[in-house]
């Protein structure tokens, strides 16, 4: 049994859905790792509120079941469910908002998500526009990108690389469905300026390697290049 949340994270965040994922990817993105539900539904195109507020008490029940104690120390009865993943508190402006633990997002960050959402250090938030191209200092300069254009992306264009056709849930089964990054064929490190970004049209699903590949020279390959290149050497 995990003796920590953070170690409690690791070991449920990988057996949760794709949509329960998505929350705390979401939440991640989030300035502070903050964030309403209401904004939580328009970042992730959900249809109601109350989608977002079943996955966190989902979510913090199989923490606790994993940890076997409230991380405050508190009894059963004493809290609700969501509490274990994050704090909380009525804003004037937001309503309610909800801001992850520290030590879940030390565990998601373990797991080798990133504010990106994925293991991809380029990519970051910008909260609920879709307007992309505003530099921040993270651990590296990365262009601000929308998380509501990335699930517009997968939705039209699906979770098979775009390049190598890989599908994650396929090989690793459902703890891992759903897995993907999403590429701007765009380099926004070459418009400069910020944008509208049209999800269809400008991004493509692929995998973390066809991604690299693609990453490897300057400017980046198209994805047609990286198709070119695995029907050279195969």
């Amino acid at each position: 049994m995990p003796s920590t949340l953070i170690e409690s994270v690791q070991t449920v965040v990988p057996t949760l859905s794709i949509a329960d994922r998505q929350v705390l990817a979401a939440l991640l993105f989030a300035p502070k790792f903050s964030a309403s539900a209401g904004q939580l539904r328009t970042i992730l195109g959900l249809k109601a509120v109350v989608q977002v507020n079943g996955t966190m008490g989902r979510i913090g029940r199989k923490l606790h079941e994993a940890l076997g104690v409230h991380p405050d120390g508190l009894a059963i009865g004493e809290y609700e469910w969501w509490t274990v993943v994050a704090l909380g508190q009525t804003t004037k402006d937001r309503g309610f908002v909800w801001q992850l633990r520290e030590d879940v997002v030390t565990g998601l960050l373990a797991l080798g998500y990133s504010i990106s959402g994925d293991a991809s250090p380029n990519e970051v938030i910008n909260q609920e526009q879709l307007i992309e191209g505003a530099v921040r200092q993270v651990t590296v300069n990365a262009y601000e990108r929308n998380p509501v254009a990335r699930v517009r992306c997968i939705e039209a264009h699906g979770t098979s690389c775009s390049a190598c056709e890989f599908d994650f849930g396929a090989i690793y089964g459902a703890s891992a469905e759903g897995f993907i990054h999403v590429h701007h064929i765009k380099p926004l490190a070459l418009i400069g300026e910020q944008y509208e970004v049209n999800p269809i049209e400008d991004l493509r699903p692929v995998c973390p390697n066809c991604h690299a590949v693609i990453h490897m020279t300057n400017p980046p390959r198209t994805i047609e290049e990286v198709k070119a290149l695995m029907l050279e050497n195969n």
